[in-house]
């Protein structure tokens, strides 16, 4: 059985090195995550999960992309920014900052926070997402 949660939004900029030489650039975009988990219903709370601590991590997990810069780690020592901001930067362990990998990488830290199989839907702007499933087969 499954249960979920929708509309969590998070700002990030990237650069992709995809077919269009303009996503090379930094650019941002405004990602939608929706989450669900599964497993067992718990007979002494009638709950698969409580819905209010399944928000709560996502929302923590969240928080550590939101209005950062994302970055592959093979390229970590590679980028400098400066200039009058502040400079938050997320790397993540994958060769791509894609929305592909911010999927892998947001569904991994949610299967080890919760323990349980997880699957996310990322949305790159309002209609191109990724589903990415994690967990025990």
């Amino acid at each position: 059985m499954k249960v979920g949660v929708e509309g969590f939004t998070f700002d990030s900029a990237h650069y992709t090195r995809s077919s269009s030489e303009r996503c090379l650039n930094i650019h941002g975009h405004t990602f939608r995550l929706d989450v669900e988990v599964e497993g067992e219903i718990n007979p002494d709370t009638g709950m698969i999960m409580d819905f209010a601590l399944l928000k709560k991590g996502v929302r923590e997990v969240v928080e550590d992309y939101d209005h950062k810069v994302i970055i592959p780690q093979r390229d970590s020592d590679k980028v400098t920014f400066s200039g009058p901001f502040h400079k938050s930067v997320k790397t993540i362990n994958y060769p791509e900052a894609t929305t592909e990998y911010l999927a892998l990488d947001i569904a991994r830290r949610l299967y080890e926070k919760f323990g349980m199989k997880v699957r996310v839907k990322l949305f790159e702007g309002e209609r191109s997402y990724v589903v990415v499933e994690h967990g025990e087969e």
